[in-house]
């Protein structure tokens, strides 16, 4: 796995509010990006349709020391997992 930043703003932005950033453990890109997505919606109560990826905050690897902004590390988020037989 690999460590991914990932930049999301919602509906809030047009308020002028900040983006929120995350940063997930993932295979690829694309994983990350669909990690944080869902989490996001899920933890801000918002639907996917209203988030945007803001792509010049999106990159592998953490974000850089002294980056100047707050992020949301789920790197050690526990996800449940659940095998085929629903255990």
């Amino acid at each position: 796995m690999k460590t991914f930043t990932v930049t999301i703003a919602g509906p809030e932005r047009h308020d002028g509010e900040a983006p929120y950033t995350w940063v997930v453990e993932a295979t690829d890109m694309a994983s990350a990006m669909n990690k944080a997505l869902a989490y996001h919606a899920l933890s801000q109560d918002q639907r996917l349709w209203d988030l945007e990826i803001v792509p010049l905050h999106t990159f592998e690897g953490p974000p850089p020391e002294n980056c100047g902004y707050y992020w949301n590390d789920l790197r050690l988020l526990l996800v449940p997992s659940v095998t085929c037989d629903g255990v």
